[in-house]
């Protein structure tokens, strides 16, 4: 239904009295009663009108239609039977807006039949959570192109602008081609870019937004009326709310059965939008794959690199009328992505300074407060990853840490206060799996995020890298790593192997090298051992001028059963599969059996489990009629797919044992 207010001036149908004011004689009243009564009655379930407020000269009605037809046509004729004569404004409003007005209606002159409003089914609402509702505003194109450009979704928006701008080839067909799914870090923006769009070039007869979120669906009592209210327009489903760690059982859990049902009856009539963060890499396919019937157009966010991103920053100076200096541009560093909200986050932050240097630089001199808060706060998009990533609190807790010091230090330093000059550089413990290299490519853009490192690239390397051939250049080689790292993340895996060789001359000129380095370069980078616990540990202790250099000692324990299942299941969604409820009593057990066994391969282990599991899926389903199955069972691994590996697994074979496929010994 789509809901309007109109503001209608009658001063030329009524005559003032002799003291010139505007009165309403009962006569006048009875026919406007009369023509509202005999509107509705006409119209009855398709169109409903009621004054809801009036002042002299001045009558406001609220109106509803339900089948799509003009609201022009439907007040020309209300118009007519209440025998008015004057102009009148029109305005879209929300479902929420007429119902308060109708359930507390309170104007004693017009009163209206209270069963006129069982069609629209505006009583059923007081039993359900309160609708959430938005009427959008018509947006100009040039506004839309920047937004678009400034939130890095253009180069998917803007051609579809284009499409939408076309016409039909035939004329007076209805109904909608195609729905959307917007995945940005602005996703709100996008849609409404869209709507204003679609309503401007005629695809949608109303600019009312309907928002479905997940507590909307767990404490509705039924979610038929928010699409029947929604019709005509837009309902927006938006789960924006959920964590980037559970994304893929926050889409199954929101695309309940009832959900798509509706969404498949109600599609022709309305327009569907998906709304997700912009992290959410696996979801549109499930999408895709739980309403195969629609068509879905993409509105995603690009990351932004190198001179992209540069050129974003210069066009947010230019709006402000300020200049790009080296300062602000050097916060993009090489071949590494950035989203809106980075580029954003980081000019706001700029912009703050050059408000003093630049527009009134006679506060240059001004050292901004030390804001605890800001200290205290881990910035970017890195740092949410990493808390969003299953698993590992004492490890995210030491980094947290390591950043807060740093940045407590640079605050301090910023103040001209006395501050210790500690080196950053760690070891990083831990068995196969447990994500040691992820954590370090995401703990070197953290520091770039915090202003800690300059660069924040990680330059991975091992006993290869640093050791030479010849005598002589395994110094050169050490010196031209960290002057690659430098504002960077430099990771040496499994620094213990620099003392395998036999007489040890080479090794031993690598660690002096790295060690003599760490000490030059502890400004602008950090050194990262990581290797086995006690490999590590040997290592360490045998060189104490490498041990005096490490400030943080870092260990990434093996992931328990219950963590290696949430792995399991979030590596299925990422690969566009969702897992059955029985698939928990069927791992549990082997997870259990496999972790403290030798060659326990944590994360990489579970993600081998998948791969298998979905082989096992595709022998299963090759044996029924693919046309009979819906997408959801096409995508949906099940404990039976699970069922081909061995529980008892011992400390010398920790692969899965399976029946299909090939196993890489």
């Amino acid at each position: 239904m789509i809901c309007y207010r109109i503001t209608l001036d009658i001063s030329k149908t009524i005559t003032p009295n002799e003291n010139g004011l505007t009165e309403y004689s009962r006569e006048f009243i009875d026919q406007i009663n009369t023509g509202f009564n005999r509107f509705n009655e006409k119209n009855y379930g398709s169109s409903f009108a009621f004054i809801s407020d009036y002042n002299g000269a001045w009558i406001v009605i609220n109106m509803i239609i339900n089948n799509g037809s003009s609201v022009d046509d439907a007040v020309s004729a209300l118009i007519k039977n209440c025998g008015f004569v004057g102009k009148y404004t029109i305005g879209e409003t929300t479902v929420e807006f007429v119902r308060r007005y109708a359930e507390n209606h309170y104007i004693r002159d017009f009163v209206f039949d209270d069963n006129m409003l069982e069609p629209f089914g505006m009583y059923r609402f007081s039993s359900n959570p309160k609708l959430t509702e938005r009427v959008v505003d018509l947006i100009p194109y040039k506004e839309i192109k920047n937004q678009s450009i400034f939130g890095l979704y253009d180069h998917d928006l803007l051609p579809e602008i284009e499409r939408i701008k076309q016409p039909a080839k035939c004329v007076g067909a209805k109904g909608h081609p195609v729905h959307y799914i917007i995945r940005c870090s602005n996703a709100n923006k996008a849609c409404d870019d869209l709507v204003s769009v679609l309503y401007e070039n005629s695809r949608l007869i109303s600019k009312r937004c309907t928002v479905i979120k997940p507590m909307t669906i767990r404490v509705a009592n039924s979610l038929d009326i928010y699409f029947e209210a929604a019709r005509y327009g837009t309902v927006v489903m938006d789960i924006n709310s959920f964590s980037w760690e559970t994304e893929d059982r926050a889409i199954y859990n929101f695309l309940t059965e009832q959900l798509t049902k509706l969404i498949m009856e109600y599609c022709q009539d309305t327009l569907m939008i998906f709304l997700m963060p912009n992290h959410f890499d696996s979801v549109s396919g499930t999408i895709k794959n739980s309403l195969p019937e629609l068509t879905f157009i993409e509105i995603n966010e690009r990351l932004a690199m190198n001179n992209d991103a540069k050129k974003i920053l210069r066009a947010y100076c230019r709006k402000d009328n300020v200049k790009a200096d080296k300062e602000l541009l050097s916060f993009v560093a090489k071949d590494t992505g950035y989203n809106s909200d980075d580029l954003r986050v980081a000019y706001r932050k700029w912009y703050a300074n050059a408000l003093k240097t630049q527009v009134y630089p006679q506060y240059s001199e001004f050292k901004k407060s030390l804001d605890r808060k800001t200290v205290l706060t881990q910035e970017g998009r890195a740092s949410r990853q990493l808390a969003e990533m299953i698993g590992l609190r004492e490890v995210k807790e030491l980094i947290e840490q390591a950043v807060i010091y740093s940045k407590m230090q640079k605050a301090f330093a910023d103040r001209g206060m006395p501050n210790a000059k500690r080196s950053m550089h760690m070891v990083f413990t831990g068995n196969p799996g447990t994500a040691k290299t992820t954590v370090a490519r995401l703990f070197a853009q953290i520091l770039k995020d915090n202003k800690i490192l300059s660069v924040g690239n990680i330059i991975e390397c091992g006993r290869s890298n640093l050791v030479g051939k010849y005598v002589g250049w395994t110094a050169v080689q050490v010196k031209q790593l960290f002057q690659k790292a430098q504002g960077s993340v430099l990771f040496i895996d499994e620094a213990y192997s620099l003392c395998d060789d036999r007489n040890g001359l080479f090794g031993d000129e690598a660690i002096n090298t790295i060690v003599q380095e760490m000490e030059n370069q502890r400004e602008d980078m950090v050194v990262i051992f990581a290797g086995y616990p006690k490999e590590m540990k040997d290592f360490i202790d045998r060189n104490p001028g490498l041990r005096s250099r490490i400030s943080f000692y870092v260990d990434f324990k093996d992931y328990s059963p219950s963590e290696l299942y949430d792995i399991t299941k979030h590596i299925a969604g990422n690969n566009g599969y969702k897992m059955a409820d029985d698939t928990y009593e069927k791992l549990i057990p082997i997870f259990e059996a496999s972790v403290g066994t030798t060659n326990h391969g944590n994360g990489r282990y579970a993600r081998n489990l998948v791969e298998k599991a979905q082989l096992a899926q595709a022998l299963r389903l090759s044996k029924c009629d693919l046309s009979a199955l819906t997408g959801d069972e096409l995508l949906t691994l099940k404990a039976e797919d699970f069922s081909n590996f061995n529980i008892g697994i011992s400390d010398n074979e920790n692969q899965p044992a399976c029946r299909i496929g090939f196993k890489v010994g």
